[in-house]
């Protein structure tokens, strides 16, 4: 696996080309305290994680287990399918693998409950939860709570699983599937929506920041040309440009500014696009 790795605050960040890191979680929480909810405390998470090199796909499904198959076989599964389809659409970056690197006991603590056991390797990934409570399903976007139970990069030299054990997999499998088939059809109709809600949020988001991106810029060139006229003057410059710049935008243009009269307007306007 071709990798870049940048290390942050214990953790390090491994932006991998040529492999895809995905999950597909779900969480049911119980009020607490609740009559309706059985006065059951906690949650309960069930979880299918992939990664995918190449034509080989490493697929790890909460207490069923482990498998390492090609990616066309994975395309024949209904189940796996839509589970691997909509790990794509829940993962923010699919190309990105956190690595914790410093022993931590709350994490340790958190972990433990979902998987029984330390892990190390975790994506950056959006889950679906239902509250019992409440009777409603979200998508939520702000918790660390996909891990490996692998060295992702371990995959690369990890043989397909065997014609037999795949067969025992897909047994357990396909029968805890198949008991709740009842409801898969409508819970795929739910989750659906919701994914669709969420990535519909996420690009009216970036085209609201790209609008504001694109105004900033064409603010700054505006003052260019003012830089030009009779009068104007450094205080008055930046006075306007608190004024029709955002505050992000005056961070990243505010060294151009400065220099504004070292350059002609041409190498200003030029320099603002590129920024």
């Amino acid at each position: 696996m071709n990798s870049t790795i940048n290390e942050i605050n214990n953790r390090a960040y491994h932006t991998v080309a040529n492999a895809e890191f995905t999950c597909a979680f779900d969480r049911m929480v119980f009020n607490h305290g609740n009559i309706n909810a059985g006065n059951r405390i906690g949650s309960i998470s069930d979880y299918h994680l992939f990664i995918k090199y190449g034509d080989k796909v490493y697929i790890e499904v909460k207490n069923i287990g482990e498998i390492v198959i090609s990616f066309a076989e994975l395309q024949k599964n209904r189940y796996l399918k839509y589970y691997y389809d909509l790990s794509h659409m829940l993962t923010n970056n699919k190309n990105l693998i956190i690595q914790d690197l410093k022993y931590n006991t709350n994490y340790n603590d958190h972990t433990h409950r979902i998987y029984n056991e330390q892990r190390f390797w975790s994506i950056d990934t959006a889950f679906i939860e239902l509250s019992m409570y409440t009777k409603t399903n979200k998508v939520i976007n702000n918790e660390n709570i996909c891990y490996y139970k692998i060295n992702p990069y371990d995959l690369e030299n990890m043989e397909y699983t065997s014609h037999d054990n795949f067969n025992t997999f897909k047994s357990i499998y396909m029968t805890r599937c198949e008991f709740r088939n009842n409801v898969f059809d409508k819970v795929c109709v739910i989750n659906n929506n919701l994914v669709i809600d969420y990535n519909a949020s996420l690009i009216e988001k970036e085209l609201d920041e790209l609008s504001v991106i694109i105004e900033d810029k064409k603010n700054v060139i505006t003052l260019t040309i003012l830089y030009d006229k009779e009068g104007m003057d450094g205080d008055l410059l930046m006075i306007m440009c608190n004024n029709i710049v955002s505050s992000d935008g005056n961070k990243k243009y505010q060294p151009i500014i400065n220099k504004f009269g070292n350059y002609g307007r041409l190498e200003s306007v030029a320099q603002i696009l590129s920024a």
